[in-house]
């Protein structure tokens, strides 16, 4: 009788040792499961989208795009896309220290410079969705006499144009700038000087 109750002992043991043997392996196996699909989605979160790599031969014709319409300036980078969906565009810094973003077409021509807001902060287009009704950074509206001889410049330059808004101007050597729509539809961005003469014109984009 004890040699059977002994038995039945042993038998009631080694199966209890195999349960927890096996939870021991199914827990593990549960940990294993969770770790690896979360840390993916981990890394997922932490990536950012780059911008596509150019060729030597495009970026040199991209950068040759960007000095000839801003003359004198040192080229830091070129990239692909851009705001307007555009083709391309080049990071430069003037011969006057200021960081600007040239934008290039399909046809390697540059069609608009823009304030450079630097990676992580405002980027190219962020300047161009002013036309919104948003200003760049540290623009501000004119007014008074200011305004109006500003503006009596631009129209004696740009017969029959339509003025957007007109600011001070913190990114190019003219203190003023009126953003206008010229009688044929361009849109321009047009820099006055101190002296209230028109100094310079850059063409925008057209809205998509």
């Amino acid at each position: 009788m004890s040699n059977v109750i002994r038995r039945t002992a042993v038998t009631v043991a080694a199966l209890g040792a195999l349960g927890l043997g096996g939870a021991a392996i199914a827990g593990a196996a549960g940990n294993g499961t969770s770790t690896n699909s979360s840390s993916p989605s981990q890394q997922q979160r932490g990536q950012r989208p780059q911008r596509e790599a150019l060729s030597s031969a495009v970026a040199a014709k991209v950068k040759a795009a960007a000095l000839a319409k801003v003359p004198g300036a040192t080229v830091l980078r070129t990239e692909a896309g851009g705001p307007y969906a555009t083709k391309y565009h080049a990071h430069i810094r003037t011969s006057s220290g200021a960081e600007q973003v040239v934008l290039v077409d399909a046809d390697f021509k540059a069609t608009a410079v823009q304030a450079d807001g630097g990676r992580g902060g405002r980027g190219p287009g962020d300047r161009d969705g002013d036309h919104g009704g948003g200003r760049h950074g540290g623009e501000t509206a004119l007014t008074g006499e200011t305004k109006t001889k500003v503006e009596a410049a631009v129209k004696a330059k740009y017969p029959g144009a339509t003025i957007e808004r007109t600011e001070t101007n913190v990114d190019g050597s003219a203190p003023y700038e009126s953003h206008i729509t010229t009688a044929d539809g361009k849109q321009l961005e047009v820099q006055v000087s101190k002296d209230f003469e028109v100094a310079a014109a850059n063409e925008q984009p057209a809205h998509p």
